[in-house]
């Protein structure tokens, strides 16, 4: 199936999710995540959730991860579909930007070589562990910018799908892909 197509049908999917089910579905997610990888010491790079998406509460994964590590949460720069990235600590505070998305505001920077773990959102992946996400590419360029070293794990309430057909050259696989029942590893 082509990504736009995909798109279309996996969000639609998710809007239709209960938010009770996507909050039972993201803390089985959180719990085999902190249960399966390493965390401690680690700079792990994490989606603040889009509720009007149903995204996965990463809040709960937000919390387990600064027991034992760092958080480094994304700012969009809409004009080039780029990121930047913060520190999220407790007294970090968030603003909502113009698409709906809460962004740190008072956070101090962090560099994209000093991220060990980058936790992706997507729509839907594939048993390659490619993965679709919204179209709009900012995931793709950060993802393109991290050394060699860092952990790419998606995180999905879905299991995956057999092929996305219609990849673009800079489309990156992921490392792993967490569900709510099993762990997906890529080469």
């Amino acid at each position: 199936m082509q990504k736009k197509a995909l798109r279309k049908e996996y969000l639609q999917k998710r809007k239709s999710l209960s938010s009770q089910f996507v909050k039972l579905e993201s803390l089985k997610i959180s719990d085999v995540l902190s249960q399966n990888f390493e965390l401690e010491g680690k700079t792990v790079h994490c989606f603040i959730p889009m509720a009007q998406n149903n995204e996965i509460d990463t809040w709960l994964l937000i919390d387990r991860i600064m027991e034992k590590g760092r958080v480094v949460v994304p700012k969009a720069n809409f004009e080039d579909n780029s990121m930047t990235h913060f520190y999220f600590e407790k007294d970090t505070e968030l603003a909502q930007n113009n698409y709906g998305i809460l962004e740190p505001i008072n956070a101090n920077p962090c560099q994209t070589g000093d991220i060990d773990i980058v936790l992706l959102p997507l729509l839907v992946f594939d048993k390659k562990g490619y993965r679709v996400g919204y179209g709009g590419g900012f995931y793709d360029r950060f993802i393109a910018q991290l050394p060699q070293k860092t952990q790419l794990i998606g995180l999905s309430v879905f299991d995956p799908i057999d092929e996305i057909k219609d990849l673009d050259t800079f489309d990156k696989n992921m490392h792993h892909c967490i569900t709510p029942t099993e762990i997906y590893s890529f080469d």
